[in-house]
C-alpha cells in the first residue's frame, strides 16, 4: 500500500506518526510517574492523619466534653487533603475542593490499602487515603499536555509539510520535463531551483536535453549532407556516363554503320581497319566501365585483397597519365584486415588519387600502408601544388570520407607538406566503432 503512496504523502505519514509517537511517550511517561507521585502523597496524608488521631486520643478520654472533642476533631480531619476520617457507621463526605478523574484513570495510577482503624469510647474511627484531587490534578495535567501537545504538533507539522512540498515542487517539473523529452520534445528546459541535489538534477536534465537537441541537429545535418554526396554521385556517374561512355558508344555506332556500308564497296584491307578502330573503342569503353565500377564497389577488394586492390587502383590512374610516377609501399596492407576497414582504407587511397590526379598536377605520388598494434595508417603524398590558401572547408567526398572514418574510431587529416604538396592521412582502428574526426 506505501507503495502508491507519493513521496509527499510518505514524509507526511512518516512525520504524523513521529509526532503522535512523542506526544503519546509524553503521556506514558506521565501515567508511569503518576503512580508513585499519588502513592507518596496518599501515604504522607495518612501518615499525618494518622498522627493527629493518636496526638488527639489521650484528650478524648479526660475531656469534660469528648463529644465535643470528637467532633472537633472530626471537623480538622475534614481540612486534610488525600485522606479521608470517618466514625464508623457514618457516611463519608467529599473533601474540601475535591475534584474528580474518570474512574479507569483513577484505578489505573492508585490501588487504595486498607483504612487504618482507632477505636474511641465514641466509636470506631477510619482513616483511608483518597488522593481523588491529586489524581484529579495529574488527569488535567494530563489533558492541557496533550490539547498544548497536539496543538504545537499541528502547527509543527503543517509548517514541515509546507516545507516538504516546497521541497518536493521541483520533482513534478522533473517528471514533466523527462515526460516530454520522452515524447522527443527537445526544447524543454526543466526549472533548476530547490534543495541543491535537485539543482543538480535539473541541471543535468536541461544538459541531456541540450545534448540530444544537438546530436538531433547532427543527425539532420549528416542525412541532408548524405542525400547531398548520394545526388552528387549520382551526377557524377551521370556524367561520366554522358561524358565519356556516349561518346564511345556513338562512335561505334557510327563505325558499325560505315563498316557495314564499307563491306559492300571496299576490300579487307579497309574493313579489318575500320574493325581495329571499333575494337580500340570498346576497349576505352571497358575501362570507363571498369573505373565507374571501381568508384562504386571495387571487384578487386574481395578478389585480392587490399595491397593487390591499391595496387590495381594506381594502375588504372597510371594508364591514364604516363608522366605521374607512382610509389607504393603497401607492407601493412597485407594480411586480415576486417571488410569495413580495408573498404575504407581503399576509399582513402582512392580520394587521395583522385585529388592529386585531378587537382594537384603532381609528378610523383606515394601511397603508404603501414600498421602498429591495432591501427592501420595510409598516407597519400604528392609534390604538386599543395592546398590552397583559400582551403578551409573539405569538399564532399573528403567529407563524407571523414565521417566513415571516424565511425570507425579513426581520425582523417589533410595538410600541406613542408617540402611542397599535400598529403592525405588517416589512421583507422582495426574493428573499431566509435566517433572520429576531420583533421586540417
Amino acid at each position: 500500500m506505501l507503495q502508491r503512496l507519493s513521496l509527499r504523502a510518505r514524509l507526511s505519514l512518516l512525520l504524523g506518526g513521529v509526532i503522535l509517537a512523542g506526544l503519546a511517550f509524553g503521556v506514558g511517561l506521565l501515567i508511569l510517574h503518576a503512580g508513585a507521585r499519588v502513592s507518596a502523597e496518599a501515604e504522607g496524608a495518612t501518615r499525618l492523619a494518622r498522627d493527629v488521631v493518636e496526638a488527639t486520643l489521650p484528650r478524648l478520654a479526660t475531656s469534660p466534653d469528648p463529644q465535643g472533642a470528637l467532633a472537633e476533631l472530626m471537623e480538622d480531619a475534614k481540612r486534610m487533603r488525600h485522606v479521608r476520617v470517618t466514625l464508623e457507621g457514618e457516611a463519608p463526605s467529599p473533601g474540601v475542593g475535591e475534584k474528580r478523574a474518570p474512574e479507569w484513570f483513577s484505578a489505573l495510577v492508585f490501588r487504595a490499602p486498607a483504612p487504618t482503624r482507632f477505636a474511641t469510647p465514641l466509636g470506631t474511627i477510619d482513616i483511608a487515603a483518597s488522593p481523588a484531587d491529586e489524581i484529579a490534578e495529574i488527569w488535567e495535567e494530563i489533558i492541557w499536555l496533550a490539547i498544548g501537545g497536539a496543538s504545537v504538533s499541528a502547527v509543527v507539522f503543517a509548517l514541515v509539510s509546507y516545507a516538504v512540498s516546497r521541497a518536493l515542487r521541483p520533482i513534478g517539473a522533473l517528471s514533466e520535463g523527462l515526460q516530454r523529452l520522452e515524447m522527443s520534445d527537445l526544447s524543454v528546459r526543466v526549472p533548476a531551483d530547490g534543495p541543491p541535489e535537485f539543482i543538480v538534477i535539473g541541471e543535468r536534465v536541461n544538459a541531456l536535453a541540450a545534448t540530444l537537441a544537438r546530436l538531433d541537429d547532427e543527425n539532420k545535418q549528416l542525412l541532408r549532407r548524405m542525400v547531398h554526396v548520394q545526388d552528387e554521385e549520382r551526377r557524377a556517374i551521370a556524367r561520366d556516363l554522358h561524358d565519356e561512355i556516349g561518346p564511345f558508344l556513338f562512335t561505334i555506332r557510327a563505325g558499325v554503320g560505315a563498316l557495314a556500308r564499307k563491306t559492300q564497296s571496299a576490300g579487307p584491307e579497309r574493313t579489318a581497319e575500320d574493325c581495329a578502330k571499333i575494337d580500340a573503342q570498346i576497349a576505352a569503353l571497358q575501362n570507363v566501365n571498369r573505373r565507374i565500377l571501381g568508384r562504386l564497389r571495387p571487384a578487386a577488394l574481395e578478389e585480392m585483397g587490399l595491397a593487390d586492390a591499391i595496387r590495381t587502383l594506381a594502375r588504372g590512374w597510371g594508364e591514364t597519365r604516363a608522366g605521374v610516377d607512382i610509389d607504393l609501399s603497401l607492407d601493412g596492407a597485407r594480411g586480415e584486415i576486417d571488410e569495413t576497414t580495408a573498404l575504407t582504407a581503399y576509399r582513402v587511397a582512392q580520394e587521395g588519387l583522385t585529388n592529386a590526379f585531378r587537382h594537384s598536377g603532381a609528378n610523383h605520388i606515394a601511397v603508404r600502408v603501414t600498421r602498429h598494434d591495432d591501427k592501420l595508417r595510409v598516407e597519400v603524398d604528392d609534390d604538386g601544388a599543395g592546398l590552397p590558401t583559400s582551403f578551409a572547408q573539405p569538399g564532399l567526398g573528403l567529407r563524407g570520407l571523414s565521417e566513415r572514418v571516424g565511425a570507425l574510431g579513426g581520425w582523417l587529416a589533410i595538410a600541406n607538406r613542408a617540402e611542397g604538396g599535400a598529403r592525405l592521412t588517416a589512421e583507422l582502428r582495426l574493428g573499431g566503432r566509435a566517433t572520429g574526426d576531420m583533421r586540417g
